[in-house]
């Protein structure tokens, strides 16, 4: 498949294969959202890679790319696929839906995006931390590259680990792969810092998930109870 700038979508079976072919093959991570028509606002989005083409059956299987997985659940409702580095999208709806893979039918069409429609996609907040240092309560200072937490996630069993990117007396903000293991609201529980356990958790709730654009993470910022 030879991608023509001037082409505006492909139709054709075969070359819809061969795109998806052509991420599985390249491992290329891909962003992956749902939007619930209901609350427009509000939008799941983790990254994605293509695991397997079925070519017999026109089936594509997604798989997600951290151990927590993917926190779609309705199949009733679109998703969007978006490859930036080819500069197309797809929608289309799930046939089965699970933490650890999405499988879906062959879409019709995958749409080529222009650039200027491209530049405006923007899927997660970004860092701005001279817009943001003023409304902090106290001065964070930043973690070094190899300081992790362990946390649980809204009461849940499994344990958490995550590099640290910094810390203050009123909350921290974690390091994350994926911008959608996370959502404003949850509650974080800090059961040690750098390997050391802490007498008591401490509690808190994310209050924000941004792009750190340069180094292409998620930072969590997540502040403590009172």
């Amino acid at each position: 498949m030879q991608d023509t700038p001037e082409k505006k979508v492909i139709t054709d079976d075969l070359e819809i294969i061969d795109f998806f072919r052509l991420l599985q093959k390249s491992k290329e991570r891909l962003w992956l959202w749902q939007q619930n028509p209901e609350t427009p606002t509000e939008r799941k989005i983790h990254f994605t890679m293509v695991r397997k083409v079925d070519v017999l059956k026109k089936v594509i299987e997604l798989t997600p790319l951290t151990d927590e997985g993917f926190t779609f659940t309705n199949t009733d409702f679109e998703l969007f696929l978006y490859s930036r580095g080819r500069n197309m999208a797809v929608r289309f709806k799930a046939r089965e839906i699970d933490n650890g893979y999405i499988v879906f039918i062959l879409p019709e069409k995958v749409n080529y995006l222009s650039e200027e429609l491209a530049k405006k996609i923007n899927l997660v907040e970004p860092e701005d931390e001279g817009q943001k240092a003023h409304l902090r309560e106290q001065p964070r200072k930043q973690a070094g590259e190899k300081q992790t937490v362990k946390i649980k996630k809204n009461q849940e069993e499994k344990v958490l680990q995550y590099n640290l990117y910094d810390i203050s007396a009123g909350g921290l903000a974690l390091k994350s792969p994926d911008p959608g293991v996370f959502k404003k609201g949850d509650t974080i529980e800090v059961l040690s810092i750098n390997a050391k356990e802490l007498p008591s958790p401490i509690s808190g709730n994310v209050v924000s998930v941004r792009h750190i654009v340069d180094d292409d993470i998620f930072k969590i910022g997540v502040q403590f109870k009172k």
